[in-house]
């Protein structure tokens, strides 16, 4: 019994240290990704499951062999529910920083799309191109037409103007999406040639 509790604690610690490991391995230490833990924590959390251990096991041989036995199992149904929690506990906070790393990779990579500057964008007609939320956009020549998304239309800086699906665009104006909800500009010349700082798509 003795070597199923010591087998026991085993498996949880290496189980808690490889999905920790794995977790902080892409982290810059002292992070909100790699959390510092001090000595003092992890000698409190050893000695609460040693108490835990410690109060299954009989002292002064005075118990009966089934007695110990039947404390001993329960001791081990319960490091069995607490590895169950720990085990859910770890795999939950893996899978918050997984998200935590996506986010702060797409916000990354937003910022880099906005500190390259506005890029020529070549659209023909009857293309559409769809503004992500933040994104300016200028017509450099040919015409264009506005296309509002479901909370609003484009917002047209230079004139003051809110335009709306279907609203002639000026040219050398300056356009912002505030939203990524299907605002665009849509061309209606042959070819329209635009500035764009930010994300965007052509359907």
């Amino acid at each position: 019994m003795k070597k199923q509790l010591n087998l026991l604690i085993v498996c949880v610690f290496v189980f808690s240290a490889v999905i920790i490991a794995n977790a902080a391995s892409s982290a810059q230490p002292g992070s909100e990704f790699d959390p510092l833990v001090t000595k003092s924590y992890v000698d409190e959390q050893i000695q609460k499951l040693s108490e835990k251990i410690g109060s299954g096991v009989t002292t002064g041989g005075s118990s009966s062999s089934s007695k110990s036995g039947s404390v001993d199992e329960q001791v081990i149904n319960n490091l069995r529910t607490d590895v169950r929690d720990l085990t859910n506990l770890i795999i939950d906070a893996y899978t918050k920083l997984q998200s935590l790393e996506k986010q702060n990779l797409e916000l990354i990579q937003k910022i880099q799309v906005l500190e390259s500057g506005f890029v020529v964008v070549e659209a023909s007609k009857g293309q559409a191109v769809m503004l992500g939320a933040g994104s300016e956009a200028i017509v450099r020549s040919g015409e264009t037409t506005a296309m509002s998304g479901e909370y609003g239309g484009l917002a047209d800086v230079t004139s003051g103007k809110d335009l709306k699906t279907g609203d002639v665009i000026p040219n050398q104006h300056l356009l912002i999406s505030a939203r990524n909800d299907g605002r665009g500009i849509k061309v209606v010349s042959d070819v329209s040639y635009m500035l764009i700082r930010g994300s965007y798509t052509i359907h």
